[in-house]
C-alpha cells in the first residue's frame, strides 16, 4: 500500500481497530484500485475524532469481545460527520450483524463477505454516498457563509424587493444569460424577469414546465427544480429576507446530484435484493441443518437400539432373529452412507470442485449390483432389471452414475411401499445411454414436477416420508456434469418414471 499522502481531491477513508499489519486496510486498498482514495489508520479515539469530519467512509474493525462496537453511535450523532459508518466483525453471523446494525452501523460485514465479488461495488456505492453527503455538508456550510457575506458575494442568486422588483443579480446569472444580462436591470418586475428567462431558453407558454415555473417565480415561494433544454437541472429556492425586505432566490445546479441519487437508489435496490437473497439462503441452510440432523438421528437410533439388543442378549437370540436385526442395522447404515454421499457430493458441486472422471466399465453389472443392493435392503419390494440393450462396456463417470442411480432407486423404494414393484430398463438410443426407472408409488403432482430438482424442495406427496430434499438436486447436477439430462413423468397415485439420458463417451456424442 503506498504511503498516505494527502491530495486535495482524494476521498479520505479511516480504518480504526485494524490488525498491526493493517489486514483490513490491505483488503480495502485491493478492492478500491483505480479509485482516488486515501486510507489512514488512527491509533487513538482522539485522532479518529479529529479526522472523522473529513472522511467519506469510516471502517471500524470490531474486536473478538465486541471492542469498538459502540463507536457507531459516537459518529452518527454528530451532524458534522458525513461519512458512512461501516463495521467489520471478522467472525460474525447474521444475528451479530443485525445487532451491530441496531447499534448504529450503516452496514456490517464479516471477513468472508469481503471476498465476495459484489463487495467492491458496495464499497464504491458507500464512497459515492459519502462523497455526496460530504459535498452536501460543504454546500450547507458555504450557504451559511454566503448569507453572512451577501453583499460582497459573487455567487449565483437574485434578490427581489418587497414589491417583487429586481434588486440585485449576481455575476453568475449575468455570465449565464450573456447578451440577455443587460436586460436584467434593477426595478424589473418579477413577471418580466420570468418571461425573459423563458425567452432565453427558447421556451413558450405552452411548454409543460411553464405553468409550474410561473407559480414559483410569480409568488417567490418554496422550491422548484427546472430541467433545462441542455439537460441540466437547476434547483431554485426562495428564502424571505429578514424584516420583510424582500426575497432571495438561490440557484443550484443539481444535475450531478440527481444523477448520483438515481445511481444510489439503483445500487440500494440491488443491495436490498442481495440482502434478501442472503437471508433466504440463510433460512434454507437452517432448514437443511434441521432436516439433516433429524434424518441422521433416526438411523443412528435404529443402529444403536438393535446393537444394544444384540450385545445384551446375544446368547438368547436365535439365528433368524440375529439375521433380521443385523439386516435392519445394515439397512440403517446404508441409509446413512447414501445420505452422506449425497451431502458431500452436493457440497462439492456447490464449490465447483467436482469434475467427471470418465472410465470404461460394465454398466449392466453395475445396475444389477445396485438393484440387488436395494432389494436386499427392502425385502418387500420386487426390483426387475432389464439391461439387454446395453453393450459390454460404456465410457462415463462410474461414481457419478452410481450416485445417480442409487438416489433414484432409493426414492423409488421409499415412495412405493403400497405397490412395491420397480422396473429398471437400460438401453442404447443411438450414441446415448438411456436408463429408465419406473415405480408405482405415490407420484408427484404435475405442478410440482419442475420443482422437485430444486435444492431442499420436497413434493407435497412426500409428507411423512423421511428425506432431506438433496437427492434429486444432486441427481440433476451430476447428470448435467456427465453431459446429459433427465426426464420425468408422474401422476398422483400411479407412480413415477425417471429417464436418465447421458452420452456414451466412447461414441463422442452429447445430449
Amino acid at each position: 500500500m503506498p504511503a498516505a499522502v494527502h491530495e486535495q481531491n482524494q476521498s479520505l477513508i479511516l480504518v480504526y481497530g485494524d490488525t498491526p499489519d493493517h489486514q483490513m486496510g490491505r483488503i480495502l486498498w485491493s478492492q478500491l484500485s483505480g479509485q482516488d482514495v486515501k486510507i489512514e489508520f488512527p491509533q487513538t479515539i482522539q485522532e479518529l475524532d479529529a479526522h472523522a469530519p473529513k472522511a467519506v467512509l469510516i471502517v471500524v474493525v470490531i474486536g473478538p469481545n465486541g471492542e469498538h462496537a459502540d463507536l457507531a453511535r459516537r459518529f452518527t450523532s454528530r451532524p458534522e460527520i458525513p461519512a458512512e459508518i461501516m463495521g467489520i466483525d471478522p467472525q460474525s453471523d447474521v444475528p451479530d450483524r443485525m445487532r451491530h446494525l441496531g447499534a448504529g452501523f450503516d452496514t456490517i460485514f464479516n471477513l468472508e463477505m469481503t471476498t465476495w465479488v459484489d463487495f467492491r461495488n458496495i464499497l464504491i456505492v458507500k464512497l459515492e454516498k459519502g462523497r455526496v453527503r460530504q459535498k452536501n455538508a460543504f454546500q450547507r456550510d458555504e450557504y451559511r457563509r454566503f448569507r453572512a457575506s451577501l453583499a460582497a458575494s459573487p455567487d449565483a442568486f437574485i434578490v427581489f424587493d418587497n414589491e417583487k422588483r429586481l434588486f440585485f443579480v449576481s455575476d453568475h446569472y449575468k455570465r449565464f444569460y450573456g447578451p440577455y444580462a443587460s436586460r436584467l436591470v434593477r426595478g424589473l418586475p418579477v413577471a418580466d424577469a420570468f418571461n425573459l428567462a423563458f425567452e432565453f431558453h427558447g421556451l413558450t407558454p405552452d411548454h409543460p414546465i411553464y405553468e409550474l415555473s410561473a407559480a414559483f417565480w410569480l409568488n417567490l415561494e418554496g422550491q422548484i427544480e427546472f430541467p433545462l433544454p441542455d439537460g441540466r437541472i437547476w434547483r431554485c429556492t426562495a428564502t424571505p429576507l429578514p424584516d420583510d425586505q424582500g426575497t432571495i432566490i438561490t440557484t443550484t445546479d443539481v444535475t450531478d446530484y440527481r444523477a448520483q441519487q438515481k445511481e444510489l437508489r439503483e445500487k440500494t435496490e440491488e443491495l436490498s435484493e442481495a440482502l434478501e437473497k442472503e437471508q433466504a439462503a440463510s433460512a434454507l441452510q437452517k432448514q437443511f441443518i434441521g432436516m439433516v440432523s433429524h434424518e441422521f438421528r433416526t438411523p443412528l437410533t435404529i443402529i444403536d437400539g438393535h446393537a444394544q439388543i444384540l450385545q445384551r442378549r446375544a446368547d438368547q437370540l436365535d439365528a433368524d432373529t440375529i439375521r433380521n436385526r443385523t439386516k435392519t442395522i445394515r439397512s440403517a447404515v446404508s441409509r446413512l452412507v447414501n445420505m452422506m454421499e449425497s451431502v458431500l457430493s452436493s457440497s462439492l458441486l456447490t464449490t465447483g470442485t467436482l469434475e467427471p472422471y470418465p472410465e470404461d466399465f460394465d454398466l449392466s453389472a453395475l445396475l444389477h449390483e445396485l438393484c440387488d443392493e436395494q432389494a436386499a435392503l427392502a425385502s418387500t419390494h420386487t426390483i426387475s432389471c432389464d439391461v439387454t440393450g446395453l453393450p459390454a462396456t460404456v465410457r462415463q463417470d462410474r461414481k457419478m452414475m452410481t450416485l445417480v442411480c442409487t438416489n433414484i432407486l432409493a426414492n423409488a423404494v421409499k415412495f412405493s411401499k403400497n405397490d412395491p414393484a420397480i422396473t429398471v430398463t437400460a438401453r442404447m438410443a443411438g450414441n446415448d445411454i438411456e436408463i429408465t426407472i419406473q415405480d408405482n408409488g405415490v407420484g408427484i403432482p404435475e405442478a410440482e414436477i419442475d420443482k422437485i430438482f430444486d435444492r431442499y424442495y420436497r413434493a407435497s406427496t412426500a409428507s411423512g416420508i423421511p428425506g432431506t430434499g438433496i437427492g434429486l438436486s444432486l441427481v440433476r447436477d451430476l447428470v448435467r456434469l456427465m453431459g446429459g439430462c433427465i426426464q420425468v413423468e408422474s401422476a398422483i397415485g400411479q407412480g413415477t418414471m425417471m429417464k436418465i439420458i447421458v452420452p456414451d463417451l466412447n461414441s463422442g456424442s452429447a445430449v
